[in-house]
């Protein structure tokens, strides 16, 4: 799989050769460059580690193996190697810093030209935390005052153990009723949603929410009431009411929190580079990709499928909006994935006319 998944998002070589030039070490030494400053700070040269010149020399000649032949022998270094090209070049993972999305690389040019509408949406994107500021997932404003997340959050922030107990959806109901109640008690217990690029105590449009409204009763999906951000009714994303033209291979981007550390798949000097330990977990990040197709069925009716795409997310993504690029409303709502396999989320458009979402006015762009 990995292999497979590896040889489905790198570009085509006439691309590579686009992007890259004439040199190819040095142009992913560049955009190396280009990115580092943004994880953590100056840091020096990382063009001045002779690890990381070969591993990227290993990840080009790695490339154009696998794109001349997908099923090409790779050695483990090969592999490992090409994941720091794809995380580099083929599906990074951006940080969002000073409303901008800076160090774009060459292979995702709609990015770039599309930059104001991508960090416009952005700003309505907030981490999901409990009262200790313990990261828990994403939300986004789906109406005034009213988050939109995954139910697994919802179940997070009323302390069951989504992840271990195979209980936790049997005892939600009860959880929500007497997490509400506390909430309505104290509240300094309140949840917070926060839409800084950073976790920073001194974050000012932190919104405390007050109750979890809803949880749908088959789909990974929870509504959230919020208090305490200001105009939020400017920061609702609007959801996409009809299925793109194409299902498959069609261009999206995910904003949220992913969590990277420990770094996936790459080597001790790319995780450096690229992912600097635990300073790098929780930062807002925007991640392109492409829908890879509707796989599986999910439990409302037949034939109604969930949406596989292959941006980048990991922990903390969940709940994340799965992004249009052709008109930069929300798709689908991302709830699982594992690096280097697949993600999954619902397709809105599929959902619309349920009750969890016309019940409680959230509408969807026509």
């Amino acid at each position: 799989m990995d292999q497979q998944w590896l040889a489905s998002v790198l570009p085509s070589q006439q691309k590579l050769g686009q992007f890259l030039g004439d040199d190819p070490v040095t142009a992913l030494l560049g955009l190396a460059r280009s990115r580092a400053p943004i994880e953590f700070g100056p840091v020096g040269d990382p063009g001045d580690d002779p690890a990381l010149k070969k591993e990227f020399a290993l990840a080009q000649a790695a490339a154009a193996a696998l794109k001349e032949n997908k099923d090409a022998q790779l050695s483990p270094k090969q592999t490992q190697a090409l994941h720091a090209f794809v995380h580099l070049l083929a599906r990074p993972a951006l940080r969002v810093v000073g409303g901008a999305v800076p160090a774009i690389p060459q292979s995702w040019e709609q990015l770039d030209t599309a930059h104001d509408s991508v960090v416009s949406r952005t700003r309505g994107v907030g981490r999901i935390d409990t009262s200790t500021r313990t990261h828990v997932g994403t939300g986004w404003f789906v109406a005034e005052n009213l988050l939109l997340t995954n139910r697994h959050v919802a179940g997070g922030l009323c302390g069951l153990d989504v992840h271990r107990d195979l209980a936790w959806l049997d005892k939600l109901p009860a959880a929500v009723v007497a997490t509400n109640a506390v909430w309505d008690d104290d509240y300094s217990r309140r949840a917070v949603w926060d839409p800084a690029e950073a976790p920073s105590a001194a974050s000012t449009a932190v919104g405390a929410i007050t109750r979890i409204r809803a949880c749908h009763a088959l789909l990974d999906m929870a509504l959230l009431d919020v208090t305490g951000v200001e105009n939020s009714k400017s920061l609702v994303l609007r959801m996409q009411a009809s299925p793109p033209a194409s299902l498959a291979r069609h261009d999206v981007y995910l904003a949220g929190y992913p969590g990277v550390s420990p770094p996936y798949s790459v080597s001790e000097q790319v995780a450096k580079l690229l992912f600097p330990g635990a300073t790098a977990s929780g930062l807002k990040r925007v991640s392109p990709g492409q829908l890879v197709a509707l796989v599986e069925d999910l439990p409302i009716a037949a034939n109604k499928p969930r949406a596989s795409h292959d941006a980048s997310t990991l922990g903390g993504s969940s709940g994340s909006p799965v992004i249009n690029f052709d008109n930069h409303r929300v798709m689908a709502l991302h709830y699982q994935g594992k690096y280097g396999a697949a993600n999954f989320a619902v397709p809105l458009w599929l959902v619309k006319d349920d009750p969890f979402f016309t019940s409680n006015d959230v509408v969807f762009a026509t």
